[in-house]
């Protein structure tokens, strides 16, 4: 009896251990590491990064170009239509295989798609279950699809090697911040509607398109980040360079770590010591004025001095001080230089208008409309506390040590 029960059991338990009746096979996809959208001919152009397997595996896409091989660890393409999804549909006729995107790290945007705007890009996101709300999005001045077709020499996968890049950025420097389509979403549907978006862009003369090229210790072009772009109403506004971006981060709150030079003294701006901010945390409190607001922002940081041309004693208390004083003003400078250019561009991505909704929802109510005039109008007063936590294993600068002179 126990054996006829315990059988069943197995007969049974086996019934209900079936096949995935909707399952892919691998030979049937196309993994997408990296994809761009274009606005070309008032048509959308989308483009692909497709991984070859058979050219990564057994050592890798430098490996082979080391051993001679001319063969690429991606392939490149583009569709193009009326929608942006009717673009994709248009790979069947290209590809033997189905294009993949749970995979993807990136997503390139041209400005021109951009200035015509980003709700479409959004919509495809939310509304189809193969896409990836985590994507990161970065920006191409140029067209975004020559940005796919760069190779990389550390990295195999291009698409991989910038999205490393832009991680590593974002925790070492913070000026760039890493935005996925979620956190863009979510920046537009604040108050004030609009974002920030980190550019990548070629620097140097000749494409790196063909793993001849990679067979060389330097190459004549690379990938690299460089600034900022900012939009309004889900538009292409402007830029912001590398010290205004910085700027805006600490505003936002979102410098995880970052370098900074700073002048020994005030009196003396030629001599400059540098400074790793290590830690920060930022806090902004609107107070009411007679016509509008006053953003009060504190910063409260600490960091390790890299490096120094001091020539002082960095065991005394007072010169510790003077230092601080001057990284103090240093980060405040960046930040009023990071405001000042967003408040030309009349666009709050720093969430003042978050802050001053939440405490007063009625007067918002008021302001919404001709928000962006009040917000290149609104005064900021900053308090900057820097520690400096560390001095490094030398409390002297190597000129003092070695009893040089310094200009």
């Amino acid at each position: 009896m126990r054996k006829g029960i315990r059988a069943a059991a197995m007969l049974l338990t086996a019934a209900m251990l079936t096949g995935c009746w909707d399952r892919t096979e691998l030979d049937d996809i196309s993994i997408t590491s990296a994809a761009a959208v274009d606005w070309k001919d008032n048509q959308w152009l989308v483009s692909y990064q497709v991984v070859i397997p058979s050219a990564i595996s057994g050592g890798g896409a430098m490996g082979s170009v080391q051993g001679g091989s001319s063969k690429l660890p991606v392939a490149v393409y583009s569709t193009h239509g009326p929608t942006i999804r009717e673009a994709i549909g248009q790979s069947v006729f290209e590809s033997p295989r189905k294009l993949f995107f749970s995979h993807t790290q990136v997503f390139i945007v041209s400005t021109d798609m951009l200035r015509k705007g980003v709700e479409e890009l959004i919509d495809v996101f939310f509304r189809n279950p193969d896409a990836r709300e985590t994507v990161s999005v970065l920006v191409s001045d140029g067209d975004a699809r020559d940005i796919l077709k760069e190779l990389m020499q550390i990295q195999f996968i291009p698409g991989d090697g910038i999205y490393e890049t832009l991680q590593r950025e974002s925790r070492m420097e913070s000026a760039l911040p890493d935005t996925s389509i979620f956190k863009l979403t979510m920046q537009l549907a604040g108050s004030a509607h609009n974002a920030v978006l980190p550019e990548i862009a070629l620097s140097g003369s000749e494409p790196v398109t063909k793993a001849d090229q990679l067979k060389s210790t330097t190459v004549p072009s690379k990938l690299r980040l460089r600034r900022l772009a900012v939009l309004k109403e889900g538009r292409f506004a402007g830029w912001l360079g590398q010290e205004e971006a910085l700027g805006v981060a600490f505003l936002r709150d979102e410098v995880h770590q970052t370098v900074l030079p700073f002048p020994c003294r005030a009196t003396d701006p030629k001599l400059k010591s540098t400074i790793q901010v290590d830690r920060s945390r930022t806090t902004v409190k609107p107070v009411r004025t007679a016509d509008g607001y006053r953003m009060e922002v504190r910063v409260r940081a600490k960091g390790t001095i890299l490096e120094t041309n001091c020539g002082v004693d960095l065991l005394k208390a007072d010169v510790i001080h003077r230092m601080e004083v001057q990284i103090s003003k240093e980060i405040t400078d960046r930040m009023e230089q990071g405001l000042s250019s967003i408040q030309a561009l009349q666009a709050d991505v720093v969430g003042f208008a978050d802050l001053i909704h939440r405490r007063d929802p009625k007067r918002w109510q008021q302001w919404e409309k001709d928000w962006p005039a009040r917000f290149a109008k609104t005064e900021m007063k900053a308090e900057v506390d820097f520690t400096i936590r560390r001095e490094g294993l030398s409390n002297k600068s190597m000129d003092s040590v070695l009893g040089l002179k310094t200009d």
